[in-house]
């Protein structure tokens, strides 16, 4: 069983794996920040009703603007098995300081992401977190590298099979921060300096590019 909700993060763990948070019907995006606060509205999204109950005063454009990072991360989690579920919450959410340490970590993902296109990339790889694809560290590290990372360079490292393409270069050395490539380079003096430095594609930037190429419908 789902701890009691009594954070905004169990709140937006518990949405993750309630099937109507699939079903938002509103796109947020049409809707001035204003109007979004509206509690009539609000209340009529599934999931998010559950993040509003938790907290009843959402009134700064921060917290707006975060309201619309939660509904977009909800919207783009895929529909879970009901197998699935009962081993992401014994493994889990069965334990209260895990679970809360879990929506902590939601929370503070979310708030950071400066895109609000970010939180459907996010819930690609919490779905492969959910299903036991990946561990949390993994997870926390692609939510890292999709945070720190300029989404149009996130994007175009997605797109982009063959790493020697050449549309790749001007990226790499913004990509390293992110964990996704890593530079690679003599150790010793003399051994040919910077031109025999170069960059590499690592396992994490492999993750990252295989679940963000993933079809919604498996995510």
């Amino acid at each position: 069983m789902i701890p009691e909700i009594d954070s905004v993060g169990a709140a937006i763990v518990k949405g993750v794996c309630n099937p109507e948070a699939k079903d938002l019907a509103i796109d947020l995006g049409d809707f001035e920040l204003g109007a979004l606060l509206n509690e009539g509205v609000l209340q009529e999204i599934p999931g998010i009703k559950i993040v509003i109950a938790v907290r009843k005063t959402w009134t700064a454009i921060h917290d707006q603007l975060f309201l619309r990072k939660v509904a977009g991360f909800l919207a783009a989690c895929p529909r879970f098995t009901a197998a699935e579920k009962e081993t992401f919450v014994r493994e889990h959410l069965s334990d209260a300081k895990k679970a809360k340490n879990l929506g902590e970590a939601i929370v503070l993902i979310l708030d950071k992401l400066d895109d609000l296109e970010k939180p459907e990339i996010l819930a690609k790889f919490f779905a492969a977190f959910v299903r036991g694809e990946i561990n949390l560290e993994t997870f926390r590290r692609l939510a890292a590298a999709t945070d720190i990372g300029f989404l149009e360079d996130l994007k175009t490292f997605a797109q982009i099979s063959n790493f020697a393409d050449e549309r790749l270069k001007p990226l790499y050395s913004n990509l390293v921060r992110t964990g996704l490539v890593n530079l690679e380079g003599p150790n010793v003096p003399g051994e040919g300096g910077m031109a025999k430095i170069r960059y590499e594609v690592n396992g994490l930037g492999q993750l990252f590019k295989n679940y963000i190429n993933k079809p919604s419908a498996q995510t």
